[in-house]
């Protein structure tokens, strides 16, 4: 330590080396776990445009003829649609329900993918959009407070929807033939290129994840679901933290009528528990994995880092007898630090870059998206934190000695 720092760093090339190449590899590692962190929050802290507070959902279920529980009908009036009408009317007369709706994969937290695509041809150029299909009707608009990604309030979305236009949503998707979703506005359009069924697309609202954790690479169309249609969920609207006293009050009665009756009825904050299970079980096991990870390369740092500040105790006494303070000696020995750290950022932050083109450990990042980069911030940010403190521990151990007594014992 009686050298210049890089003088030093250059005559002890072959153990920097190694511990270059270990800061590198570590580097690497804790990228690839921190940008899979760093999206996962990503996706948590988005904009959904919609709202699943104070909403239930149940099953809409039929018995079929075949069943001996089957009551046949008398007249042409009665039908499983007046069934259900009466099951929505004895709903509605629930003192803690606001209002009901009918839908067809119209909530998130459900994983089915009804997909479709709606094309449109302009200027010799034919353009198409995938998505989710989701059938919905204005009661269920209004109950998401669902909201336009062009400026169109809720109102508007559920005026189209009676109106009988479909909606399509903000899309991730990137393709040469498919348009920004609003150049669909006023369009008429094809679905599954199918000349007979045409719609007009009336605007664009966001589209409902399937969970809070998903991206909408691809769309979703919303499809008109008028209440005399058949739909088979039933989603239930109830009155600000009255959620509870729904379901006390709710009887088996009230859930039946004719050949039609309502399973599962659950509140959306339920579904989404039960959705995000598995993804908060791959998130904790992933996060216990990075903190053990953390654990063990901190432990070799403050090893590596013990070992060579033990080899200059003397130096350390020296330094001290000539004037140095305890924090310049630090600061010197955390600069080394942070210059093997440097070099090592290089090293692997070119091997990250690769890693992003070639889509390799990077859970499907682009270059161009700013999460692996906050995911490199991140990482080096931690590894700084490590390296600071595996040499703080045996610096402060080394400068607590004595310098008569460390030039001494050599």
């Amino acid at each position: 330590m009686k050298r210049q720092l890089l003088t030093q760093m250059r005559n002890e090339w072959r153990s920097n080396i190694w511990i270059i190449m270990e800061l590198a590899i570590v580097g690497v590692v804790t990228w690839s776990c921190f940008t899979l962190i760093v999206h996962l929050v990503s996706l948590r802290m988005q904009h959904y445009g919609y709202s699943t507070d104070n909403l239930y959902h149940a099953e809409v279920m039929y018995i079929p003829k075949e069943s001996v529980s089957y009551k046949e009908y008398t007249d042409s009036i009665h039908n499983h649609v007046t069934d259900l009408a009466m099951i929505r009317s004895k709903l509605s007369d629930n003192p803690y329900v606001e209002t009901t709706g009918l839908g067809s994969n119209s909530m998130p937290y459900n994983f089915n993918f009804l997909g479709s695509g709606i094309t449109f041809t302009e200027a010799d150029s034919t353009y198409t959009y995938f998505g989710n299909r989701r059938f919905i009707t204005p009661e269920v608009v209004r109950m998401l407070k669902l909201e336009g990604f062009n400026g169109e309030t809720t109102e508007q979305l559920a005026a189209m929807i009676e109106k009988g236009d479909i909606i399509v949503s903000n899309t991730n998707i990137e393709r040469d033939d498919q348009a920004h979703p609003e150049d669909y506005i006023g369009k008429d359009v094809i679905l599954d290129r199918d000349s007979t069924r045409t719609y007009r697309v009336g605007g664009t609202a966001y589209g409902i994840h399937r969970s809070d954790y998903e991206e909408l690479f691809l769309g979703v169309i919303y499809f008109p679901l008028s209440s005399n249609d058949w739909g088979n969920e039933m989603i239930i609207e109830v009155k600000p933290d009255m959620g509870q006293k729904f379901i006390e009050s709710t009887k088996a009665s009230d859930l039946e009528h004719g050949n039609v009756y309502l399973s599962d009825l659950k509140s959306l904050d339920q579904m989404r528990q039960e959705a995000h299970h598995s993804i908060h079980t791959v998130v904790r096991n992933q996060t216990v994995c990075a903190v053990f990870l953390l654990l063990i390369i901190f432990l070799g740092f403050l090893g590596t880092f013990w070992f060579r500040i033990q080899q200059r105790t003397s130096e350390i006494a020296v330094r001290m007898v000539n004037g140095a303070t305890r924090n310049d000696i630090f600061r010197r020995l955390l600069s080394e630090g942070f210059a093997l750290l440097a070099i090592s950022s290089l090293i692997s932050i070119s091997l990250e870059i690769a890693m992003i083109h070639y889509e390799v450990g990077n859970w499907g990042m682009k270059i161009s998206s700013i999460i692996p980069w906050l995911a490199m911030i991140c990482a080096t940010a931690v590894l700084a934190i490590m390296i600071t403190a595996g040499i703080w521990m045996p610096a402060h151990k080394a400068m607590n000695i004595n310098p008569a007594s460390a030039l001494k014992d050599q």
